[in-house]
């Protein structure tokens, strides 16, 4: 039987993560019936993203909902980078730090109240032209004109579409996340550090260190095996580690400690396949993940959503139908495809400029090292005083 005082929604929207929440928010203020369906009514802890940049955050802005997800959060506007033991400068940014699930949470207190928070498994889903109708495992039947699928790195909704994902790297990247305190009391030098690997056999991209509300939290991101000693090694003595992976680090953050337990996450890069289909569509890592380090995955969430749900899924609305046609507007959205695709472009730019020995690579990065030392020093000109004072 279908959701008590539930006929046929406009969207059905599972996946209560990031994507699916500001979806279901976002579609919801705009007048249409949603549901949004998840196991869980409060987002549980989970190590993903944990900071928020600039493209981030003038995403949330043009969605109308920055100001209240971000309340009560500072935000950095300076990001100091250091590498090989030296501060290379401080150059301006835009950085929230929030737990990912903090921001998931912040966003489900949005949903207004006509939306239907469904807590539940998904049994099965059938869709089509006309109406798609998803099975809860209690029982429930909730039926839409439009099932957006939001759930993440799970594959079994998908599986059940008939979707298949296209393995493009297996273990692409190993981020690590762990509290830092000052070794010797006090405060750190700065609210948000961005430390470049020393080495190139370490395979360490950067750690970054920014503040979450009173606590100093870093990210660690590497494209290393989790199967491999090191990576047990830096979960079990994590300050040893670091200090011979990155020897240079403590200069430039200044001493620390490693508080609490360290996380690590594993990424694969893959993209789905058969996914043109009626009545549903993908949208952030259910379409297609992005490297951590790249800092792409979150911008890319955001981009799905605005794109699908103040673009099309209001004019898919207008006219009756949900096939294949209307479905394919959106994976053909220009600003889609550029997000996508630079979100891939810089998974694997990050890897090799971080991991690649050859020529080409080293000299590209001494140029990029050169370039940093060079706008490093400019800050410190008379002229570049100039500007900041004025």
């Amino acid at each position: 039987m279908l959701c008590q005082g539930v006929r046929m929604l406009d969207v059905i929207v599972v996946g209560g993560g990031l994507s699916g929440t500001i979806a279901a928010v976002v579609l919801a203020r705009a007048g249409h019936r949603v549901a949004l369906v998840d196991r869980h009514r409060i987002y549980p802890p989970d190590f993903r993203a944990e900071h928020m940049d600039e493209p981030q955050a003038d995403a949330l802005r043009r969605l109308g909902l920055l100001d209240a997800i971000t309340a009560g959060v500072p935000c950095v506007r300076q990001v100091a980078v250091g590498r090989r033991g030296r501060l290379l400068g401080t150059w301006p940014t835009i950085n929230y730090g929030m737990r990912y699930d903090s921001i998931v949470n912040a966003a489900r207190a949005l949903l207004p109240p006509g939306v239907q928070l469904l807590i539940g498994r998904v049994a099965n889903v059938q869709t089509g032209t006309q109406e798609q109708r998803v099975l809860l495992a209690d029982g429930r039947v909730v039926t839409g004109r439009l099932l957006i699928v939001a759930t993440g790195l799970g594959f079994a909704l998908c599986s059940k579409l008939g979707v298949t994902r296209e393995m493009l790297h297996k273990g692409h990247s190993l981020t690590f996340g762990f509290d830092l305190v000052p070794a010797t009391g006090g405060h750190f030098l700065y609210p948000f550090t961005v430390y470049q690997g020393d080495r190139v056999a370490e395979r360490i991209d950067y750690l970054a260190a920014f503040e979450i509300g009173a606590t100093m939290r870093a990210n660690l991101f590497t494209f290393r095996d989790y199967r491999e000693p090191w990576t047990e090694a830096l979960e079990q003595e994590p300050e040893r580690v670091l200090n011979q992976s990155l020897p240079g680090l403590a200069k430039v953050l200044g001493p620390f400690r490693v508080a609490g337990p360290v996380h690590v996450r594993a990424t694969d890069l893959y993209t789905s396949d058969g996914f043109r289909q009626p009545g549903f569509v993908l949208i952030g890592d259910a379409f297609q993940t992005a490297c951590p380090a790249a800092g792409k995955g979150m911008t890319r969430a955001l981009t799905d959503v605005e794109q699908l749900c103040t673009v099309h899924v209001p004019r898919w609305l207008a006219t009756p139908g949900m096939g294949v046609e209307k479905i394919s507007a959106f994976y053909d959205d220009a600003a889609k495809q550029a997000s996508d695709a630079q979100a891939m472009h810089t998974a694997h730019y990050r890897r090799a400029v971080t991991t690649e020995t050859g020529l080409r690579w080293t000299l590209h990065r001494q140029r990029l090292l050169a370039t940093a030392v060079a706008r490093g020093l400019a800050q410190r000109s008379p002229a570049w005083l100039h500007r900041q004072a004025a």
